[in-house]
């Protein structure tokens, strides 16, 4: 599982990476707008593009780390639960591929176009969609495999507690 790991820190680096290169970008723009009165025409398109890319894979890393929201009025013990979990993640994965497939779609078709400001191919921003998409398949299968084996290690906690 060590390849997890890796996936894992490359993802939590682009993370931190995508929100400095937001931070510092968009503190430039203000600075060169209002003391310079010349503005970039690309910081807000970056930042754009780097949010929703934080919002992805950020679903990636809190479905690896369990930190979803979910129902905890059902009893934690007994193979009903167990199932029923199972049955929830199963839709999930259901909506994952629904929603990875799209993006895959939208990304194929937009290799030619534009962006506004970065002139980059549409399809970069997009791409973000089926590769995120597909680590959190990867992993709500792994976690559904555990539930229905009863070997999950990390089971969504009750009532806050950790």
């Amino acid at each position: 599982m060590s390849y997890i790991r890796s996936v894992n820190r490359v993802v939590d680096a682009a993370l931190v990476l995508s929100l400095l290169v937001i931070s510092v970008s968009l503190v430039a723009q203000v600075a060169l707008r209002y003391l310079a009165h010349s503005p970039l025409p690309w910081p807000e398109e970056l930042s754009q593009f780097l949010l929703v890319a934080i919002s992805f894979f950020g679903m990636y890393r809190a479905f690896e780390n369990s930190e979803h929201i979910s129902l905890k009025w059902l009893p934690r013990d007994g193979l009903g639960q167990r199932y029923l979990r199972a049955a929830g993640l199963a839709c999930v994965m259901v909506f994952l591929i629904y929603i990875g497939w799209g993006g895959w779609k939208l990304a194929q078709t937009a290799w030619h176009q534009p962006s506004t400001a970065l002139r980059l191919p549409m399809a970069i921003p997009y791409l973000v969609i089926p590769i995120s998409c597909a680590l959190s398949l990867a992993t709500v299968a792994v976690t559904v495999w555990r539930v229905l084996t009863g070997s999950e290690t990390n089971p969504p906690q009750k009532d806050g507690a950790a």
